[in-house]
């Protein structure tokens, strides 16, 4: 295995995170939560709907796996109106998965979230039951950006101020300013100087935020196929939440489909990982995983597809235990990513008869002129995109599986490849994200069988043609 590469790789992208100012650090995620009482306070008051019962912490910060300074924080935030005891019961939706949510009797929401039987063309069965939770996640931003606009948000902390900066879109802005002063502060009560880090002195703070809702019947969880029994326990200490995130099906404007997420069980898991998991982790993290937020579900290799494909390499069937080495566990992952994109399928952990890129996998549909050579022949262009993800995967498994040490500059070239393919495939998915530029894969997906390396050898000749994207290192 090359070690030496992947020691180069965890040096180069994720040790410096070791060297924070942890002092910097606790004080900024204390002033995140305190900023996020003072928005959420004055969100109530506006909007009572919208009143929190609960902010739950989830993400990568969380579960000890962030790569670099403390600038992204996740949270779930639960609807007082429906969380607790019968306040609202599931009805089948899309799958078990994908539930319809149904007010119990007496409960209040406002007539905007709830299913408009008139325009929807719904039976009046379906009148006391949730609408599109697209228009729910719309309006609390909304509403959070108008807070914004009425109050200017600033607080004072032992060591420095945290203020909300402007931002667009769904994610919120915290700029952190730390009362640092290099010259009145000797090296010795700043160890980080001398190995030339200094304390955070300022910093742009991301706080991503998801609307949840507690599952109104844990038990009901346990009975369902998918569900790994031997996770009883953790279900039963940590719950689930149904969360407004699309069932991947084509409702277009009248769907009522949320999701069940098990979040809070998958922190858990991924936190109390050993050291040399995480290590592993964020090696992997650093190389493959691009998060590109689109308006569509482009399906990629995402940050949750490797911390999925890491909770079955420690948690599943054949759970990792112990290893000496992070060649044999980064290979393992690895391999285990490559099949599930071959087969096209990848079981999510806590329900694995659900598909983690979902019931219609997305592929971008590039600009292409099939030869004739090709054109006698079925071509599952739409799959040329899956294998690009596998091609990437197999080319980092024959880096990492080489005896052949790699010198420095060969480790370099590896990673600057990495980000180059990430770099690209963001790019690719924000592009062809809108409109209809895309293939959409349903039912039986088949298996990468049936994309031939010559097409998929014309499709990289493609994309150097009409894009100017030079991945010819995976063909």
């Amino acid at each position: 295995m090359n070690e030496e590469f992947l020691v180069h790789v965890y040096k180069s992208k994720c040790e410096f995170q070791r060297k924070a100012d942890k002092t910097a650090t606790k004080e900024i995620e204390d002033g995140v939560r305190e900023m996020m009482k003072l928005i959420l306070q004055n969100l109530k008051e506006i909007k009572p709907a919208f009143e929190i019962a609960d902010i739950i912490p989830t993400g990568s910060y969380y579960e000890g796996t962030k790569i670099g300074a403390p600038d992204e924080f996740d949270f779930m935030l639960t609807l007082a109106k429906l969380s607790g005891p019968d306040k609202i019961s599931l009805q089948p939706g899309c799958s078990v998965w994908y539930p319809h949510i149904k007010l119990q009797t007496g409960v209040q929401f406002p007539q905007r979230y709830m299913v408009n039987i008139v325009i929807n063309e719904e039976s009046s069965e379906f009148k006391d039951f949730l609408g599109n939770p697209r228009i729910v996640v719309r309006d609390f931003w909304t509403e959070i950006k108008n807070v914004l606009k009425e109050k200017s948000l600033e607080i004072k902390m032992a060591q420095g101020t945290m203020r909300v900066e402007p931002y667009d879109g769904t994610k919120l802005q915290f700029f952190y300013n730390h009362k640092f002063d290099k010259a009145s502060h000797p090296t010795k009560d700043y160890p980080e100087i001398k190995d030339g880090l200094l304390p955070v002195e300022s910093l742009i703070v991301g706080v991503d935020l998801m609307l949840a809702i507690d599952h109104p019947s844990i038990e009901t969880i346990l009975q369902l196929q998918g569900f790994p029994k031997e996770f009883k326990d953790l279900l039963l200490k940590y719950g689930c939440h149904v969360i407004p995130k699309s069932c991947h099906t084509d409702h277009m404007a009248h769907t009522k489909c949320w999701f069940v997420t098990f979040s809070c069980m998958e922190r858990e898991l991924i936190s109390n990982m050993n050291e040399h998991h995480k290590k592993c982790y964020k090696i992997l993290k650093s190389l493959i995983s691009s998060d590109v937020h689109t308006s569509r579900k482009c399906m990629n290799l995402s940050s949750y597809t490797l911390k999925t494909a890491f909770l079955f390499h420690v948690y599943g069937q054949n759970a990792c235990l112990y290893s000496k080495t992070l060649g044999s566990c980064i290979c393992d992952v690895l391999y285990y990513l490559a099949s599930n994109l071959y087969h096209i399928r990848m079981p999510c952990f806590f329900a694995r008869d659900m598909n983690t890129w979902g019931n219609i996998l997305e592929t971008p549909r590039i600009i292409w002129n099939v030869p004739e050579t090709l054109k006698g022949s079925p071509c599952r262009m739409d799959l040329c995109w899956i294998k690009l993800m596998y091609k990437f995967i197999a080319y980092l498994i024959g880096i990492i599986s080489s005896e052949t040490p790699n010198s420095v500059v060969d480790a370099d070239r590896v990673i600057f490849r990495c980000e180059y393919f990430k770099a690209t495939v963001g790019n690719i998915m924000k592009h062809y994200s809108y409109g209809t530029n895309v293939f959409q894969l349903k039912d039986d997906l088949g298996s990468l069988d049936e994309c031939t390396d010559e097409l998929f050898c014309d499709y990289i000749q493609n994309l150097i043609r009409y894009h100017k994207i030079d991945l010819s290192f995976l063909s």
